[in-house]
């Protein structure tokens, strides 16, 4: 059996695990701030694609999509994380095909993210 003090150690150990392992609440972003996370998110996208259109180079077209990349993390809303998910993986498709010199593929990758980001900027838009 647990004397008194092994059980007030185990209490405090198990507190503080639960507290490092659960954060109290996440960070909570306004409606402008999520917003202009999509925009400009989709302005990125854009300007990697019209970068990929114009015959940049690959360390080029790479860094544009990382921007991208980086920038998609600011969109901050519940509805639309599975959304952002999946989006942000056309990014990475094409980040990887671009820094690979597969400049079609990265294209393509491109155009589909645009798309998802598009459409979830409609619904964003629509619901708020």
């Amino acid at each position: 059996m647990m004397s008194r003090k092994e059980f007030i150690i185990f209490s405090i150990a198990i507190s503080l695990i639960s507290a490092l392992c659960f954060p109290v609440s996440a960070a909570t972003f306004s409606h402008e701030e999520v917003r202009a996370a999509l925009e400009s998110t989709i302005s990125k996208v854009k300007a990697s694609i019209s970068a990929v259109e114009n015959g940049a180079d690959k360390e080029t077209v790479a860094e544009l999509v990382s921007n991208a990349k980086q920038q998609q993390k600011d969109i901050e809303n519940n509805d639309l994380e599975v959304k952002r998910q999946h989006a942000g993986k056309r990014l990475n498709t094409a980040w990887k095909a671009a820094r690979g010199g597969d400049l079609q593929l990265a294209g393509e990758s491109l155009k589909e993210a645009l798309s998802r980001y598009e459409e979830m900027n409609k619904l964003y838009v629509s619901s708020h």
